[in-house]
């Protein structure tokens, strides 16, 4: 910006910076913009208002460096100023305080921090913690819809199946479970299930997860992939069934089907 003189009437001196301002077109916005001095300083130093001012050192950088942007003498101008406050007299600064001042006559110094909102603060924080969850899923092959698939939909024989002699339902001639099938599941597996007269249900189970059946007249699975469960019956290894058709289809006891 060209130097220019401040105007030669006994103005204050922050009268003199304003209209030293509007002769060039500026707003205190754009002054704010280029200095990085806030707008709350640039009127109290237009306005003279000593008290809203921070400390005279850092009032004092603040003065010389929009004075300068306006191509005046900033110290000048800066010694006028705190004259005017003090009534008239100079009130000069330790040459330590002096020689930091002329360090930090730099927007970039003399900038108010950067401020960073909540939400932006959280929203980044959430984007690391699905990155996080992701690379570990992707890392260890986990599937987290297993915790939800193991234990809620495993299916077991009706309550009428089991006998007790306390219950009158059970004790009245029906017979009680005489077939028992355990399975170990070696993979993620989709199955098809009925136990005696029972419609058939479909249900999910998760490699690893175990599972009994117990019935009193028929047991029947049908899997839909090869060798992906050790079976037991009756406390016996049972071989998985054997493709049929594209059907792997197990009906106990082998010597009668299903009804």
């Amino acid at each position: 910006m060209k130097p220019t003189d401040l105007p030669t009437e006994q103005q204050p001196v922050g009268e003199q910076l304003r209209q030293c301002r509007l002769e060039e077109s500026l707003t205190l916005e754009d002054v704010a913009a280029d200095t990085r001095i806030s707008l709350a300083n640039l009127r109290a130093i237009e306005a003279m208002e000593y008290e809203k001012l921070p400390a005279d050192a850092f009032a004092r950088g603040l003065i010389i460096l929009y004075a300068q942007f306006l191509g005046q003498d900033g110290r000048g101008v800066a010694d006028q100023f705190f004259s005017a406050r003090n009534g008239g007299s100079k009130s000069p600064l330790p040459p330590m305080q002096q020689c930091r001042i002329e360090h930090s006559l730099r927007p970039s110094k003399l900038a108010e921090p950067t401020h960073f909102s909540s939400a932006a603060v959280a929203g980044v924080l959430l984007t690391l913690i699905v990155v996080s969850f992701t690379g570990f899923i992707l890392y260890f092959s986990w599937n987290p819809l297993n915790l939800f698939t193991t234990q809620t939909l495993t299916p077991s024989s009706p309550a009428s199946n089991a006998f007790h002699p306390a219950d009158p339902s059970t004790s009245s001639g029906t017979q009680r479970a005489s077939l028992s099938l355990q399975a170990v599941f070696s993979k993620d597996s989709r199955i098809v299930i009925a136990l005696d007269s029972q419609p058939p249900l479909e249900q999910f189970y998760a490699k690893g997860s175990t599972m009994q059946w117990e019935a009193a007249q028929s047991i029947q699975l049908e899997f839909f992939q090869p060798d992906s469960v050790e079976l037991q019956f009756n406390g016996e290894s049972l071989p998985f069934p054997p493709n049929t058709e594209g059907r792997y289809l197990l009906r106990l006891p082998t010597t009668k089907a299903a009804p």
